[in-house]
């Protein structure tokens, strides 16, 4: 069985940004040196891996106005939002439009379980390439690393 830091792909980042972890999984992180808040200092270093936790789409965008500047540029950026199965009402699904994440150039990649209530889902940096056309595309920014 896949430990919660290999579903979330926690290797070897050093800058950590775990804001409003539930306490029915805090046990499971309690190993990790991390910020609950995105402060000065941890702007100034970039965060290399972050993991938000969100009930609805209002809350997520508030806490991203913070986290999204922060972020380094190949940051792995999770957002953790309640199951349908779970009994916590939210707008927020694997489906649902995740809008500010989008406008602010990031595409949904994987979706793990956390536990019986809580999913994350995984947003990438995409950047816009011309490519030899002169026409825009998007890639991810590990395949730019490739080119």
């Amino acid at each position: 069985m896949e430990t919660m830091f290999e579903k979330l792909q926690l290797k070897e980042e050093k800058n950590l940004l775990i804001q409003g972890l539930p306490s029915s999984i805090e046990k499971q992180f309690v190993k990790l040196n991390y910020a609950k808040n995105v402060t000065p200092l941890l702007k100034a270093k970039k965060i290399d891996f972050a993991l938000v936790f969100a009930v609805n789409q209002n809350q997520l965008n508030g806490i991203l106005t913070d986290v999204l500047p922060a972020l380094h540029q190949e940051a792995k950026l999770w957002v953790a939002y309640p199951k349908a199965t779970s009994k916590i009402v939210s707008d927020l699904n694997r489906d649902c439009t995740w809008a500010k994440l989008t406008q602010n150039g990031f595409e949904g990649m994987l979706t793990v379980t956390l536990d019986h209530v809580w999913s994350a889902l995984r947003f990438q940096k995409t950047v816009l390439t011309k490519e030899k056309t002169g026409s825009l595309t998007k890639r991810k920014t590990k395949e730019l690393e490739l080119a």
